[in-house]
């Protein structure tokens, strides 16, 4: 009876450690929200913050993988804290402000099509590859943080 109770406290305990709040994904130390909603890219930036979080920063071909399996689930684009804002063609994280290291466009992407697409997402036209579009476009978005008892890095 003793050793139930002190798994059952172990499993509790593990679970808040590295748990997300309702309406969040774990995968590895974080913490997605695949919004239902749609929001131009801005607004979906200052959402994520008042979450508690901040537009997804894609680390990696692993993190990538998983967020393109949620996102075929739901059919859906999703802005990405991808952006070109303060310079042409030099994608930046909206978050840490950092150049992207990883990246996973779209042949021939991106393109500036339209003269003024600045912001990146996930675009189930090309298989969820990236594409950059016009940021007051309206799509969901995700939205990321570190789970608890864990620190993000990107």
């Amino acid at each position: 009876m003793i050793l139930s109770r002190t798994l059952a406290f172990a499993l509790l305990y593990c679970y808040r450690a590295f748990g997300c709040p309702n309406g969040w994904m774990t995968h590895d130390s974080s913490c997605y929200h695949f919004s239902h909603d749609t929001e131009e890219w801005a607004s979906a930036v200052a959402i994520c913050k008042i979450l508690g979080g901040h537009l997804v920063e894609i680390d990696d071909a692993t993190e990538n993988l998983y967020l393109v399996s949620q996102a075929k689930l739901l059919n859906k684009s999703f802005w990405i804290g991808l952006n070109d804002l303060q310079e042409e063609n030099s994608w930046v994280w909206v978050n840490s402000n950092t150049p992207a290291s990883y990246t996973h466009w779209h042949p021939g992407q991106p393109d500036n099509g339209a003269s003024n697409e600045n912001c990146a997402h996930l675009y189930p036209g090309f298989s969820f590859s990236w594409n950059d579009k016009q940021c007051y476009t309206h799509y969901n978005y995700i939205c990321e943080k570190a789970a608890e008892g864990s620190e993000i890095v990107g």
